[in-house]
């Protein structure tokens, strides 16, 4: 019974879309023009390493005090990430797989939430990508997190 529903549920679809006139084809294409994000490409690339020095106060940034806590910095392209005990990474925002600004740091691993790369603590390749993540130096010295950007 259930497969015969789904079978009727599935042709009146069919039927609905023929009657607007609209073949699969150009329903993915407004979908993918307008809703989905991860369709587009948005040729970014991870900024070349200036040596700007950019500070970050972690009673601004309560997120950076506890391990497996991140910042995502949008104006400079980056992601800072609490690593370990007194260790921080800051990688680009930018997914090395297709040019992406998303990034995201799970608590053991950077990955990407548009096509699902992986990539470790280092910023080293895991799944999807073949190239690994810019890295920026950073240091923290007190409450105060320092990249060279």
């Amino acid at each position: 019974m259930m497969n015969q529903t789904t079978h009727e549920e599935k042709i009146n679809r069919l039927e609905f879309l023929k009657k607007l006139g609209l073949s699969g084809a150009s329903l993915m294409a407004v979908y993918c023009g307008v809703t989905m994000s991860s369709c587009k490409n948005e040729s970014v690339t991870p900024a070349t390493n200036t040596g700007t020095t950019v500070t970050y106060d972690l009673n601004t940034y309560p997120a950076l005090k506890t391990i497996g806590g991140y910042y995502v910095d949008t104006a400079r392209n980056i992601v800072i990430a609490h690593t370990s005990d007194d260790r921080y990474v800051t990688v680009t925002l930018i997914c090395t797989h297709e040019g992406q600004k998303q990034i995201r740091y799970s608590g053991t691993k950077f990955s990407c939430t548009a096509h699902g790369a992986t990539f470790d603590n280092t910023g080293k390749a895991l799944t999807v990508a073949s190239a690994a993540l810019t890295t920026y130096p950073t240091t923290l010295t007190g409450t105060v997190l320092s990249v060279i950007v």
